[in-house]
């Protein structure tokens, strides 16, 4: 069996059999497995998974549909490292990362299945993602990655017709969506699957970091299309799981040349999100991420070691980071008007002057 899909369920009673249908309809799931991972949901999401398993074998013509309860929620990076472990098990070359509120379009996994049979160095491959709403406008065509650890969708919002004229396009990308998302497992078995300490968000960017830096390719295929039910909004949830994890990425994945010419740009921008967290009412959350890296410090460090270690001497992970920061819905002048020109400035010098890697 070359693939199997893991889809990672948490309360998704009203995306989950839209998803499924999707699947069925516009994938060939003659030789390939799904695996679901419910993650303790609440609300009727595992008995219609339950329905769907009773009836699977049959509407596909083949394939199973596995499905995992767990017994509390493990988060998404928890989630995708138990169905990846299913997938091993059964013996899949691929496997194919899918949120529960996508839907899929015909014709969208043959091109991403064609890049990774023909180009052994990529590890990570993704569609182009439309938002759902607005087909014609692109969730993400591939996530961009700022040197002080912020990673956020890139091309958010701009026309398809526009970020890929051609139509059929495969492009380096700093790190791939985990929205929809390819992997080659013989690569993770290098590198390692999801640092489950993340959770929730930041999980894709530390994983292709990783990836990257022991010398494979993360990309997206345009010709390949699905479109998200995706929320734009930022939470103070939300900031607080990006924030902690930011700093989980940084001690953990950056060199310490970068980390240390990065260290004025990240004092000033932890000043920064402390005024916005002052401001948008999740300060207390905010400062409580410090605790939590104080007491995941000797983990990180470990882990430090191994990924430094399996640094190639030809990463390029440092080519891909950006020195503006683009976050939807986040375009007030401070930013766009002063921060953004300044960090690119400073990224531009660390990179050209200072050969910062």
């Amino acid at each position: 069996m070359k693939l199997a899909f893991v889809i990672v369920t948490y309360h998704g009673e009203r995306y989950v059999r839209p998803l499924l249908d999707t699947l069925r309809a516009n994938t060939d799931l003659t030789n390939a497995e799904v695996i679901v991972v419910d993650n303790a949901s609440s609300d009727g999401t595992l008995g219609i998974l339950h329905e769907e398993q009773q009836t699977w074998t049959a509407r596909t013509q083949g394939g199973r549909l596995h499905v995992l309860p767990q017994d509390r929620n493990t988060g998404f990076a928890g989630g995708c490292n138990i169905g990846l472990a299913k997938a091993r098990a059964l013996g899949a070359k691929y496997a194919m990362l899918l949120n529960q509120d996508l839907e899929l379009r015909p014709g969208w996994l043959e091109p991403l299945v064609q890049v990774m049979d023909a180009r052994p160095e990529v590890a990570a491959a993704q569609p182009l993602v439309l938002l759902h709403a607005e087909p014609d406008l692109v969730n993400t065509a591939g996530n961009a990655i700022h040197f002080c650890g912020f990673g956020f969708c890139d091309r958010y919002r701009e026309p398809a017709s526009v970020v890929f004229p051609a139509g059929n396009e495969v492009r380096s990308v700093p790190y791939a969506s985990g929205a929809a998302l390819l992997l080659r497992l013989e690569a993770l078995d290098r590198t390692g699957d999801f640092d489950e300490r993340l959770f929730l968000y930041h999980e894709d960017c530390d994983l292709q970091i990783r990836l990257r830096q022991a010398g494979y390719e993360c990309v997206v295929v345009s010709a390949s299309r699905v479109a998200h039910k995706y929320n734009a909004e930022f939470s103070g949830r939300k900031m607080i799981f990006l924030e902690r994890n930011r700093w989980f990425l940084l001690l953990k994945d950056w060199p310490l040349s970068r980390l240390l010419v990065a260290l004025p740009a990240l004092m000033g921008a932890e000043l920064a999100v402390l005024v916005l967290a002052t401001r948008s009412g999740w300060l207390r959350g905010k400062l409580g991420t410090y605790g939590e890296i104080v007491r995941a410090f000797p983990g990180l460090m470990r882990d430090r070691k191994a990924v430094q270690a399996r640094r190639s001497s030809s990463a390029n992970d440092g080519q891909y980071l950006t020195g503006e920061i683009r976050f939807e819905g986040f375009d007030h002048p401070i930013l766009t008007k002063f921060a953004n020109p300044l960090l690119a400035r400073y990224w531009w010098f660390a990179r050209r002057v200072l050969r910062v890697r």
